[in-house]
């Protein structure tokens, strides 16, 4: 099995074709998605990954049963995500007119945007130097990516993880080196919070970026920026790790500038 180091790229061969996938069970489900565990083999059997397929939910159901039938165990629940995709462009002007009303086409439209979105802010995170799986490939409704964890299991979120005090403070400071990367990349998360952080043998890893915004364009940047690093920082706060918010995202504002 491959090594999980962060800021490695993607082996070639993982797309180079001659290879299949297995599906082998359900990891995690969201709020507009479920992520699988899936092994991806050569047809040799001479290399093996372990990788999470992220799988994004339909939009439009035509029928009672389609959601079981694709593979999935619920219908998309989330629905308010219009301020996340402003700043962004669209090809027609007859997309933006429909997202801008928040009629049913531009729903429609901003949420079959989200898988493409969230592999072009993966790749843009990866080459920036952030702590974050490698993507793999676009699938058509989702994304395959590095799974972060081994034959043993999946890493554990930040929220579920048992550290200590010294770990603690290990892993505070490995966020402002994330929140430093992301900032310079003019990247925010959006949605940062220890149950979209990861910790793996030492390491802090961020996942989940649907959300991600460009700190600049999107006019609710800065807000957002705010926001992740104030939730981030009252967590560790309330585990004795001396964390200012206030100051972190001080400090962000003269990276970004």
């Amino acid at each position: 099995m491959l090594q999980h180091d962060p800021g490695r790229a993607a082996p070639a061969w993982l797309t180079e074709g001659g290879t299949e996938d297995d599906v082998l069970g359900l990891l995690k489900t969201g709020k507009e998605a479920e992520v699988f565990i899936t092994l991806r083999r050569t047809l040799d059997g001479t290399r093996s990954a372990l990788l999470a397929h992220k799988r994004y939910r339909p939009t439009k159901v035509s029928h009672k049963g389609e959601i079981e039938a694709l593979g999935f165990t619920r219908a998309r629940s989330f629905a308010n995500d219009s301020m996340y995709h402003e700043g962004r462009k669209f090809r027609r002007s007859r997309e933006a007119r429909a997202v801008e009303r928040g009629t049913d086409l531009g729903r429609r439209i901003l949420a079959e945007r989200w898988p493409g979105q969230e592999l072009d802010t993966l790749v843009r995170a990866h080459a920036a130097g952030v702590t974050v799986p490698y993507p793999v490939e676009f699938t058509g409704d989702g994304l395959l990516m590095q799974l972060i964890g081994d034959d043993g299991g999946a890493a554990p979120r930040l929220v579920n993880a048992r550290l200590s005090a010294a770990e603690l403070a290990g892993a505070y400071e490995q966020l402002l080196e994330e929140l430093v990367a992301l900032t310079r990349a003019s990247l925010v998360h959006a949605d940062l919070s220890p149950f979209n952080v990861l910790w793996w043998r030492g390491r802090l890893w961020l996942i989940d970026f649907p959300q991600a915004v460009d700190l600049v364009n999107n006019p609710h940047g800065f807000d957002l920026l705010h926001h992740d690093v104030v939730t981030m920082c009252t967590w560790f706060a309330r585990r004795g790790v001396d964390a200012d918010g206030e100051a972190v995202f001080a400090s962000l504002l003269a990276e970004a500038f």
